[in-house]
This record gives C-alpha cells, structure tokens and sequence, in this order.
C-alpha cells in the first residue's frame, strides 16, 4: 500500500497545476504513509500483543475511504474531463442498445429495485470480513483476504485516472428520469449513501463488482455450503444491481469483474508455489 500512496503522490505532484486541492492530497497521502509505518513499528516492538498486531493487519483497510475518495478527486488530471459520452456512444454502438436501459426496462419494478439494491448494499460487510476472521481465528484467511482485496482495489483506484467516469446517473440524468427504477426504502437509503459518499470519478473499473466477487472468490472454499449459497446471491445480485440501477456502465461491472478473476488467479498461484529453504 505504501507503493500505491507513493504513486498518487507523484501523480499529484506531476499533475499539480491541474489540481486545486494537490497540496491537501499530498499531505493526506504523507499522513497515510506514515500511520501505516508507525503501525508496522509498534509491531516490531511489541510482537507478542495482539492488539497491536490487529491494528496493523486492519490498518490499510482502514485507509482505503480516503485512498478512494482520493483517487476520485485526482480522477480527471490525465483526460480534463469526464469520459460518460463517449464511453455510453462507444458501448451504445458496440451492442446496439443501452445495457442501462435494456436491463431496467426488462426486468424492473419497485420489488426488484428493492432486492438488487440490498444486494449492492451488502457490499459494505465486505469490510467487516477480515476482523471476522480474525476473532474467530482464522487469521492466515483474513490475512490472504485482505491481501487479495487491497490487489483489487488500488489497482482499480489507478483505473478512475485512465477513464474518469461519473455514471450513467449522473451522466444521462435525461434517460434516468424517464427509463430509471423506482424502490422503496432500501433504495432511499442507498441514494443518501451515495449521495453523501460516492464522489463522481470514481467508477471504472466498478470497486464493487471487483470486491465482491474477489470476496466470493477467496471465501468460496473456506465456508459452509449455506454461506456460500448466500455469497454467491449477493455478489450475482450486486453484479446485476450496478447496471440496473444505472450506478454503472456494463463496461464498469466487466473491468472489476476482470480485475477481481486476474487478481484471484494471481494470489491463489503465488500461494500454491511452493517455498524453497533458505
């Protein structure tokens, strides 16, 4: 994590003038980069406390918020602008039609808004995972899973500089009010959540597709059948969810679903290699 802080800081520095917060940003990554070192320094002077070893193997999840909403600010310095017309022109052409569209117009209604977008929302236990795990002693688990959830995450934040999009809701607020789903309270509460929460920029590749199928991914062997029943719902439900409630492009949903298979096959064959003494 420290070398993707070091990166943004560079991208900021390089691209300063065409930040007015740089200054603000180079100082959050410093702040960062240092609360992840003083972490790893208490554990080498005091091993044996488990505390202390739980703040510094939860330390960079506790980072990501701001890594995320970093990565959306710095989002435009390459392109100066954002890309949804020309993305939404692209893959209008490819397929001939709007997916957006296309999915809410075949399967939309007021009950499966509310049922796609509680699977969008059970994204966030994603972060609750690893101390999971870790109180009930699985802690090479939740080490491996945090790992492989960090290889999915910064890569992506890279990915809101090379194509910075807003979304199809911000972006083609026209179409959504006419083609757009309507829900009920699980959906009013997810609209204050990214309302509040979501900054523009920060959507391809989707984080939450790719963080929910590497959760699936990495847990899928590791639990029981009726776990696994309810994972694998949640993660094809939210897959669903980010095209239908127009919080993403089709092109989002596919590059975090890539960035979470290519990811997952890299951990697992680092894992399976086999350790030479010495």
């Amino acid at each position: 994590m420290l070398g993707y802080f070091a990166v943004m800081a560079l991208i900021v520095a390089v691209f300063r003038n065409r930040l007015a917060d740089g200054a603000e940003l180079l100082a959050g990554y410093a702040l960062a980069a240092l609360f992840l070192l003083v972490l790893a320094e208490a554990e080498r002077r005091f091993p044996g406390r488990k505390a202390v070893r739980f703040a510094r193997f939860s330390g960079p999840f506790l980072l990501l918020p701001f890594a995320y909403g970093a990565a959306a600010r710095t989002s435009r310095v390459l392109h100066g602008r954002y890309l949804d017309v020309d993305l939404y022109t692209w893959e209008t052409a490819l397929l001939g039609f709007a997916p957006n569209t296309a999915v809410t117009a075949a399967i939309g209604s007021p009950l499966v808004t509310e049922v796609l977008t509680f699977c969008y929302f059970s994204f966030y236990g994603c972060f609750l995972i690893p101390a999971i795990l870790y109180a009930r002693g699985r802690v090479p688990l939740a080490e491996r899973y945090v790992f492989a959830a960090l290889a999915v995450f910064l890569p992506s934040y890279l990915g809101f500089i090379a194509i910075p999009l807003t979304g199809p809701a911000l972006a083609l607020p026209e179409l959504l009010a006419v083609h757009g789903p309507s829900g009920y309270a699980v959906t009013a509460v997810q609209g204050e959540i990214m309302a509040a929460f979501d900054p523009p920029g920060a959507c391809f590749p989707s984080t939450h597709v790719a963080g929910a199928w590497i959760t699936l991914l990495c847990l899928r062997r590791h639990v029981s059948r009726n776990v696994r029943l309810v994972l694998c719902t949640l993660t094809a439900g939210l897959t669903v969810a980010v095209v239908y409630a127009w919080y993403h492009y089709l092109s989002d949903a596919v590059a975090g679903l890539a960035v979470a298979l290519v990811v997952h096959a890299v951990t697992e064959r680092c894992a399976a290699r086999p350790r030479t003494p010495g």
